[in-house]
């Protein structure tokens, strides 16, 4: 549930986010084989990125796809372009539980072997007492 909600709120440790808090920060996909250099955000997590571990987290998933993207395939479990944001948004949107399994495993994949101590700070706020000093 955890992957979801960053996911969902942008709390995540995409390449996209990291770089927007690191002065030093690459946003290119470091999952991705090859030359092409594909900014790592959420619809590059969700459809593009081709790293094999990716693709076959889509291919198990892949019922998930085919109302959305005529492209998608077994053999082609990846997008060969950007989409538009409506599309996107009726894919997140489905009415399918199985929908939250395959975003928690996708996530997994991209926060494996990252440094998530930032992203498991408390949030004092939300809790409702001061940050410390």
């Amino acid at each position: 549930m955890r992957n979801i909600s960053r996911f969902r709120l942008r709390a995540h440790t995409l390449k996209v986010e990291a770089a927007a808090w690191h002065e030093d920060g690459s946003c290119v996909c470091d999952q991705c084989p090859g030359e092409d250099e594909h900014v790592q955000n959420e619809v590059h997590a969700l459809l593009i990125c081709q790293d094999y571990r990716v693709c076959e987290v889509r291919k198990h998933f892949s019922f998930l796809f085919t109302p959305f993207f005529e492209d998608f395939s077994a053999a082609q479990p990846f997008l060969l372009q950007q989409v538009n944001n409506q599309l996107v948004h009726d894919f997140l949107s489905q009415q399918n539980k199985r929908l939250f399994l395959f975003l928690s495993e996708l996530m997994e994949l991209f926060v494996a072997g990252r440094d998530q101590s930032a992203a498991d700070q408390p949030n004092y706020l939300a809790e409702g007492h001061p940050p410390p000093l």
